[in-house]
């Protein structure tokens, strides 16, 4: 017995010898830093132990979660399978987002935030937001089992970033490992700078992005250092003001990384065929972890001298259990107040949380709009089995300017000027005012979204709009004729949200107009209305639902009515990079009603060939196909078709009539929206075409 445990410590003494192993060293490179992932899955291969990781910038989001224990095959699922578009992006999960707040979003092509009245610049080009909580949800639960100091990793680890404070490279060794993680990668201006006690750190390889001498002065075992950081830049013949400020760029960081460069024991540098830093795609991360692998399993098997062990010593946890929450702690609130976090907040003490429902709660937070970053970090609870979660947030500037531009040939120009305030009363609420125009077109509206009730399911909304439009009319017997439309609208309603998806409304409302000199009309109404919307993009839905109901009752005066207005659109890809639509709408007026109260095609709902403010109809049925067909980059095409059944009482519709049209339609996506030439026919105006630019649900005179 006791020369079997003499035999065992002996076993574990040649297991464990400062030979037997590598120091890893990942270096910065952005996108190319996928083939980080193929690197550790021939390392594995090849049975080589890797004992200790050193990450810059990318390496440091790659090897962090190797340390963390997680294996490269699921490494390389998560980095195949997330939609890095979507990680990248500041605009809040719809999914997690009341469906009032995305209805009244007005695309604007341009958002300014502002303090006071002073415009404030945003903190960096791309949000990393969604990289924070992914990587707190993965690297948090290790940390509460482990402890705070990489060392205590089941792989120890050091990260590098720079501090711009004392101009000094930072080297991480303890701490909430995903913050250390993103500090390291916070390319500067590129991603937002990371505030750490007194230090703003950015990305590591502005001072060291092959940090061989932290792992040669750290550890004992020789150093394997992967090199994918991009080659030495051409220098263009008449270059760009940004293209010098990235030779600058280039040329400082590697001066500062010359003074810390060591030769390490084993240098490798894969061939990525001059992949770019920035290309985060599914496609690029596919290709480059292939080349990763590939090479790297040549390299080793070129190199035999590299120590190779399996090791069976580290513990490889790809799901971790669920743990009960204990407390739960805000931390960083100014402006917005605990009782508005807790409204939008899901989870509670003694609830379960997986690492998918830390990540829900922490973008459901986010999409409340009020601010710009949502952390969090996870710390073991006093009693066994609970976490403490403790968030930090950064409350968003709640005062924003946008500005709203489109075109269409048929009304010219819609111009329009979005004031919001996300925190009205300092209860979460939004407060918006809208004014703009265009050719011989004007609007204001002013609308106050309550959500202060306690709960985030029910909504108030106040509203006040008025509009001037002068423009051309047009008749069935195709007589077109100019008038003076003017219009105020006021109303009050009380919703329900559920969730993102649906919004049921009931209210009162009144409406004044005149048409040209004739006398002020109006009525007031009590409306019922409900809307259903999954839309994966409300200006270019390439898969969903949008239904919209409004059913409303005037039942004063003289001109007793009732109306019911409809709307549906499906949407759904449809062969090869195609997407098929169908939109079916119109309207079934009752009672005795004014004139300007017929239905008109608009600029959102037309028929192909046919103008828009034409068709009046008291009674329609109206509908509209299209496929699109994207063509490379922005460009597409589009095949249309439309048709209306008009009718003039409710209960009389054989006795209407019908008209129909298609078309063609050739297109690109700019930021203002689609930019498109149309061509149609139609049974009554046959040859027209079209020119516009921008999103069809802000035209002006068509809303």
């Amino acid at each position: 017995m006791i020369i079997q445990q003499l035999m065992l410590l002996l076993l574990s003494v040649i297991r464990f010898d400062p030979s037997d192993g590598v120091s890893l060293v990942l270096s910065g490179g952005g996108a190319r830093g996928f083939a980080h992932v193929g690197v550790l899955m021939a390392l594995e291969e090849e049975e080589v132990l890797v004992r200790t990781v050193t990450g810059a910038s990318m390496g440091s989001l790659i090897g962090g979660l190797y340390s963390s224990g997680y294996s490269p095959s699921y490494i390389d699922s998560l980095v195949r399978n997330t939609d890095w578009a979507w990680l990248f992006s500041s605009e809040p999960d719809s999914r997690l987002t009341m469906l009032p707040l995305r209805l009244s979003r007005s695309h604007d092509i341009l958002t300014l935030r502002l303090k006071g009245f002073s415009p404030v610049l945003p903190r960096s080009a791309i949000s990393t937001q969604r990289v924070a909580s992914l990587l707190s949800s993965l690297t948090g639960p290790v940390q509460v089992d482990c402890g705070m100091h990489f060392d205590s990793l089941p792989i120890p680890l050091r990260l590098v970033a720079f501090d711009l404070v004392s101009h000094e490279r930072i080297i991480h060794s303890t701490g909430n490992l995903a913050i250390c993680q993103l500090s390291s990668m916070a390319v500067p201006a590129v991603f937002p700078a990371v505030r750490m006690d007194e230090m703003l750190l950015v990305d590591g390889g502005v001072g060291d992005n092959i940090p061989v001498d932290v792992a040669k002065e750290t550890w004992k075992y020789p150093v394997l250092a992967v090199d994918i950081s991009s080659g030495n830049p051409e220098i263009p013949e008449n270059p760009t003001m940004i293209q010098v400020g990235s030779l600058t760029y280039n040329a400082l960081s590697q001066r500062v990384n010359n003074l810390y460069r060591v030769e390490p024991d084993f240098y490798f540098r894969p061939d990525l065929h001059e992949a770019k830093s920035y290309s985060f795609t599914s496609e690029a991360a596919d290709s480059l972890i292939d080349m990763g692998y590939n090479q790297t399993l040549e390299y080793l098997r070129e190199h035999p001298e590299i120590p190779r062990r399996h090791p069976h010593h580290v513990l490889r946890v790809d799901t971790r259990p669920n743990y009960m929450i204990g407390n739960v702690q805000f931390t960083g609130l100014e402006e917005v107040s605990d009782s508005v976090v807790h409204d939008w907040f899901i989870l509670s003490g003694g609830d379960e949380a997986s690492t998918d429902k830390l990540r829900e709660a922490a973008e459901k937070l986010y999409a409340s709009g009020l601010f710009d970053r949502v952390d969090y970090r996870l710390e073991p609870a006093t009693d066994s089995g609970f976490i403490d979660i403790i968030y930090t947030f950064v409350e968003r500037e709640p005062s924003s300017v946008g500005i709203g531009l489109t075109y269409c040939d048929e009304f010219g120009f819609d111009a329009r000027l979005t004031y919001r305030h996300l925190d009205f009363l300092k209860a979460g609420n939004h407060f918006i005012f809208n004014i703009g125009g265009g050719d011989r077109y004007l609007f204001g509206e002013i609308r106050l979204l309550d959500l202060s009730s306690g709960n985030r399911n029910w909504i108030t909304d106040y509203s006040v709009t008025a509009r001037q439009m002068k423009a051309q009319f047009y008749e069935r017997d195709r007589s077109v004729f100019d008038r003076v439309s003017t219009m105020v609208e006021a109303s009050a309603a009380k919703g329900f949200s559920a969730g993102w998806s649906g919004l049921t409304e009931f209210g009162i409302s009144g409406i004044l107009h005149r048409y040209g000199s004739g006398d002020l009309e109006g009525f007031p109404s009590v409306f019922i209305s409900h809307t259903n919307e999954t839309m994966s993009d409300p200006v270019n839905p390439r898969s969903g639902i949008r239904l919209r109901t409004r059913l409303y009752w005037a039942p004063l005066g003289t001109n007793k009515h009732g109306c019911l207005d409809y709307d549906f659109e499906s949407a759904f890809p449809f062969l090869r990079k195609g997407t098929m639509q169908f939109t079916f709408w119109g309207q079934l007026l009752g009672g005795a009603t004014w004139n300007w109260q017929d239905n008109r095609l608009t600029a959102s709902r037309s028929i192909p060939g046919m103008p828009w403010n034409s068709l009046p109809a008291r009674q329609r049925l109206a509908g509209f196909a299209s496929f699109q067909r994207d063509l490379n980059g922005p460009f597409f095409l589009s095949i249309e078709t439309g048709a209306a059944w008009d009718w003039d009482s409710p209960l009389s519709i054989e006795d209407g009539e019908s008209t129909w049209g298609a078309g063609l339609s050739a297109g690109m996506r700019t930021p203002m929206g689609p930019a498109v030439i149309s061509w149609g026919w139609s049974s009554e105006w046959h040859n027209r075409w079209t020119v516009s630019i921008g999103s069809p649900l802000t035209y002006g005179p068509g809303r």
